[in-house]
């Protein structure tokens, strides 16, 4: 996988321009706290990473999504990834953000330069990074963390109209998703087992 970084300050751009951990090979390119910040104790914080990124396979440049996973050395701290892994979509192209619980008594506070996660492949395989100064533009765009049933943006809105006017009907052979409401015995029974 090769990952092209856009840091969104100096700073940033410092820590990954001499990024001293990252090795040929490496399954995971460790990422960078840009901002300290503390989280007390119980919060689910956002912690912004200070880069958007974007993932292409490193042999026919074909877009990818990835995963944004904890390094074993958050296991010192209180902090613990919100959502286990998070994935990354081929189009998301806003801020990299990791959720984190502060799963102890007392407030934690995160210090500039600490590295809490990493970018990882699906294939496990090595990454190669590049800084740049732009990323391509995706329809996705820089809804993140809950935005998939938000109303897109008229930008959004525009570029998804445009590729249905195309010949193809904007991508070929792709189903349409139908999503469904869970209703009756079958919703009753599911909040039971879920304590809701």
């Amino acid at each position: 996988m090769h990952l092209k970084i856009l840091p969104l300050d100096s700073k940033a751009a410092e820590y990954y321009s001499s990024h001293k951990t990252f090795h040929a090979g490496d399954s995971g390119l460790d990422l960078f706290v840009v901002k300290e910040q503390t989280i007390q104790p119980g919060e689910t914080a956002f912690i912004k990473l200070g880069i958007k990124a974007a993932a292409f396979d490193g042999k026919d440049g074909t877009g990818l999504s990835w995963l944004l996973m904890a390094r074993s050395s958050i296991s010192k701290t209180p902090l613990r990834l919100s959502n286990s892994i998070g994935l990354i979509d081929q189009g998301y192209r806003g801020e990299i953000i990791a959720a984190v619980d502060n799963i102890k008594n007392e407030a934690y506070t995160v210090k500039e330069g600490d590295r809490l996660v990493q970018a990882v492949g699906f294939d496990g395989k090595g990454i190669t990074m590049e800084l740049v100064e732009k990323l391509d533009e995706t329809t996705r765009g820089e809804g993140g963390f809950g935005s998939t049933d938000q109303k897109p943006s008229k930008t959004v809105e525009k570029q998804n109209l445009e590729s249905l006017k195309r010949p193809s009907g904007g991508i070929p052979n792709d189903p349409p998703i139908k999503r469904s409401k869970v209703v009756g015995e079958v919703a009753s029974a599911a909040r039971e087992s879920v304590g809701a």
